[in-house]
C-alpha cells in the first residue's frame, strides 16, 4: 500500500515539476518585452524551487515509510533521482537558457554563471542525505524488530553438527 501511495505522489510531483519547468522556459521563448519575460520567468521559476523542496521532503518521508515496513529502499532512491533529475533540468537547462536570454537582451553583463556548480553540489549533498538517512532507519529498524529467528536457528545448526557421528 505504501508502495502505491508513493508512486501516486511521484507521479504528482512530476506534473507539477513538469509544469513549472515548462512554464518557466515558455517564458523565455516570450516575443513581448524581454524585461517582462524575465519577470515571468523569474515569478514562475521562483514558485518551483520550493515546490521541488517540499515535494521532495514528502516523497522522501514515504520512502522512509516504505523502507521501515519492508526493509527496501528503493523509493528513497528514486527520490534522489527526481530531485536531481529536476535540478539538473533547471541549473543546466533552464538557468543557462535564462542567462543566454538576459545576455542576448542586454539585461545583464555577466560572463559566466554559476549555476551548473550549484547543481553538482545540491546533487551531492542530497546524495549524502538519501544515504544517510538510510543508514539512520535501517538501524533504528534493526533495533525495533531485532532478527531473533537467525540467532535461534545458528545454535540449531550447531547442535545438529554436534550430534553428527565422526567419520574417522
Amino acid at each position: 500500500m505504501w508502495s502505491k501511495i508513493y508512486l501516486v505522489i511521484l507521479a504528482i510531483a512530476i506534473v507539477v515539476m513538469a509544469f513549472f519547468t515548462f512554464y518557466s522556459w515558455s517564458w523565455l521563448q516570450s516575443i513581448g518585452l524581454p524585461a517582462s519575460a524575465v519577470a515571468g520567468y523569474e515569478y514562475h521559476a521562483g514558485l518551483a524551487w520550493p515546490a521541488l523542496w517540499i515535494l521532495t521532503i514528502a516523497l522522501l518521508v514515504m520512502g522512509n515509510a516504505i523502507l521501515w515496513a519492508s526493509g527496501r529502499a528503493w523509493a528513497m532512491w528514486v527520490t534522489f533521482i527526481y530531485f536531481s533529475a529536476f535540478a539538473v533540468i533547471r541549473y543546466f537547462w533552464l538557468d543557462q537558457s535564462f542567462f543566454q536570454f538576459k545576455k542576448t537582451n542586454g539585461l545583464f553583463d555577466g560572463s559566466f554563471s554559476i549555476a551548473p556548480l550549484m547543481a553538482v553540489i545540491l546533487v551531492v549533498l542530497m546524495a549524502a542525505i538519501v544515504f544517510f538517512d538510510q543508514f539512520i532507519v535501517l538501524r533504528l529498524r534493526a533495533k525495533t524488530y531485532p532478527v531473533a529467528a537467525a540467532q535461534d536457528d545458528a545454535p540449531a545448526e550447531s547442535q545438529e553438527e554436534e550430534k553428527a557421528p565422526d567419520p574417522q
